[in-house]
């Protein structure tokens, strides 16, 4: 990850978590699919599920800052095979979180609204792919659909490109990033709220 990418992430990663804590995350993640689960049943764009699911790789500085923070974290992460920014962060996610020994579950939009409610992007929508960080059974924060690098680009500068343009450039970011920002920003959530 570059430096320049590491020193925005260290200002801009708390803005991920606007709300007070909400209770109700227990009964949410045990609802929820595991990623094997989820993975198998994905039934659209599989084949990049499985790619970015086979190629992911945490780096073991983020796998060991995360197990340091875990205790009693688990995930449940609100996600639809359908959409383009959860195939691109949602297998990352699942990877870091098994390798270091963090619960995940995923739920879709209809278990997951109440999160997709509370912690919406920049711009006011609740969106998937949504990871919410709970400590018992409350949800203590959430990282919303997209890194915040690629948030801020898509939400600016990227606004006077045609839709065409935005969607080719956004999903080159994805393939040069593999991950790496979202892995890195939910550790530092985790960090945050232990």
């Amino acid at each position: 990850m570059s430096i320049l990418l590491m020193a925005l992430l260290a200002f801009v990663v708390p803005a991920q978590v606007s709300q007070p804590p909400m209770t109700g995350g227990g009964a949410m993640f045990d609802q929820g699919k595991t990623w094997e689960d989820f993975l198998a049943t994905a039934d659209s764009r599989p084949e990049t599920w499985r790619s970015n699911a086979a190629r992911s790789k945490p780096a073991p500085e983020l796998v060991a800052r995360l197990k340091a923070a875990a205790g009693d974290l688990r995930l449940v992460v609100v996600a639809v095979a359908a959409c383009s920014d959860s195939v691109h962060t949602v297998p990352y996610v699942a990877t870091l979180a098994r390798e270091a020994g963090v619960p995940l579950r995923i739920v879709d939009p209809s278990v997951g609204k109440p999160v997709m409610e509370a912690f919406r992007t920049p711009d006011g929508r609740g969106a998937t792919a949504t990871v919410a960080l709970l400590r018992g059974d409350r949800i203590v924060g959430a990282w919303v659909e997209r890194p915040v690098a690629l948030q801020t680009w898509l939400l600016g500068p990227a606004a006077s490109l045609s839709q065409g343009e935005r969607m080719d450039r956004k999903f080159g970011w994805y393939e040069w990033d593999r991950g790496e920002s979202t892995m890195a920003e939910i550790v530092a959530l985790a960090e945050q709220h232990r």
